[in-house]
């Protein structure tokens, strides 16, 4: 078994190496959601509320729990989108939906404890491996190697996000465009350094919060296993 790096919030500096960009909230959000990705905002929060569900069945000694729920997103999201206009394929063990009109492939993560929050820089809750990295630098170096192929993180909460002490929360998620990352000593890497981040809230009557969690998510989770399907990449 092997279990997850340590995570985003343990490393102090790391907010100060990762600048976002555009933020994109509410109604503008929803506008740019419906014509670049073909879906609307429900689509996510659908599948998020449905991944909980199964997940608050768990008990504390299910050890795979956290990775359940990362799989169970993935899933209702596809089982909702995919058509002729949208794939779901995993190549090289990495599930991405990929968006064939508009050269868009999204993959799946959960989030720092920053997410929704509009003052403080997103990223993953723990570090990626090759395949993350890899489709980073499709972003990266775009202009010069006429790739057209943009890739998309949708960022979805930890279940120690701050919107969990409500009984029933208000949903929120992120799909942004990194363009960069930081490198670990070990090789994984942290996406960084999003030049968009279209923020969503399951609340439509208010506007984006800035919310501030406790540490991210410290049980087992979408990177704490090597799992077979998953080609040796130990990428989620």
């Amino acid at each position: 078994m092997a279990y997850q790096a340590p995570q985003y919030e343990m490393f102090s500096d790391l907010n100060s190496r990762n600048k976002d960009g555009e933020l994109i909230t509410n109604d503008a959000a929803i506008i740019i959601l419906k014509e670049k990705f073909g879906f609307t905002p429900q689509i996510i929060f659908s599948a998020i509320e449905k991944a909980d569900q199964n997940f608050n069945m768990k008990t504390a000694v299910n050890c795979a729990s956290g990775i359940a729920r990362w799989g169970d997103i993935g899933e209702n999201i596809a089982l909702q989108l995919i058509s002729n206009e949208i794939k779901f394929n995993r190549d090289q063990g990495q599930p991405t939906l990929t968006i064939t009109n508009n050269n868009i492939q999204i993959i799946i993560m959960s989030s720092n404890h920053n997410l929704g929050n509009v003052d403080l820089p997103i990223s993953s809750n723990c570090s990626k491996g090759i395949e993350t990295k890899h489709k980073i630098d499709i972003n990266k170096y775009r202009n010069m190697t006429g790739e057209k192929l943009e890739t998309w993180v949708l960022y979805y909460p930890s279940r120690k996000h701050e919107i969990y002490q409500d009984d029933s929360p208000s949903l929120i998620y992120e799909l942004a465009r990194p363009m960069s990352y930081i490198e670990m000593d070990d090789g994984k890497i942290f996406p960084t350094d999003h030049d968009c981040r279209l923020m969503f809230s399951s609340d439509s009557e208010s506007e984006v919060q800035s919310y501030m969690s406790e540490f991210a998510d410290e049980s087992v989770n979408e990177d704490s296993f090597e799992i077979g399907y998953k080609n040796a990449s130990n990428e989620e």
